[in-house]
């Protein structure tokens, strides 16, 4: 397999923008896997508030899954974050004098950004803490993903909606 065969599809954007249940729809469609969201796994299991300093323990825990994950995928590998929601965070929420979470290299792969926009109402979630700020953070993402050159499109609108819209987006992109 050629390395330029295989595409990364990343679903990023605010809390509560719909990046899970898209990144599950998605990932059954194409028939393939999708790597969750380790910060879930290691604040549900933290046993305390998180601070600054385990930012970058859970960029590592997320590329680690990714990379298990991709070993496993032939073509198309779903995320359902990956660096970008991290970066954002860590700016948004410790407006940091030197910043841990560093924007990563080129990588040697396809890699297409799906931008949730935050215009569905709020779902609650105890990991959850900024349902007013969705707005700010949604324009924050966009101008990372404009000032990093990286290839997106913003889903809006009802799940079935966004999911049309990303799926007819990634099939052009696959076919060779």
């Amino acid at each position: 397999m050629e390395k330029q065969s295989f595409l990364k599809i990343v679903l990023t954007g605010p809390e509560s923008s719909g990046k899970t249940t898209l990144a599950a729809q998605l990932a059954a469609a194409l028939n393939t896997l999708w790597v969750k969201e380790f910060a879930r796994f290691f604040l549900d299991g933290l046993g305390r508030p998180y601070v600054h300093s385990d930012l970058p323990t859970i960029l590592r825990g997320q590329l680690a899954w990714e990379a298990w994950y991709r070993q496993k995928c032939v073509q198309t590998l779903i995320c359902d974050t990956d660096w970008t929601v991290l970066y954002i965070w860590e700016q948004y929420r410790f407006a940091p004098q030197q910043s841990l979470i560093q924007i990563p290299e080129n990588a040697d792969e396809r890699v297409f950004y799906g931008l949730c926009a935050p215009d569905f109402p709020w779902q609650p979630d105890p990991l959850r803490e900024h349902p007013l700020e969705r707005d700010a953070l949604f324009e924050q993402y966009e101008q990372l993903l404009r000032t990093q050159n990286l290839p997106y499109t913003v889903l809006s609108g009802s799940p079935e909606k966004r999911f049309a819209h990303i799926l007819q987006i990634v099939q052009h992109i696959t076919v060779p």
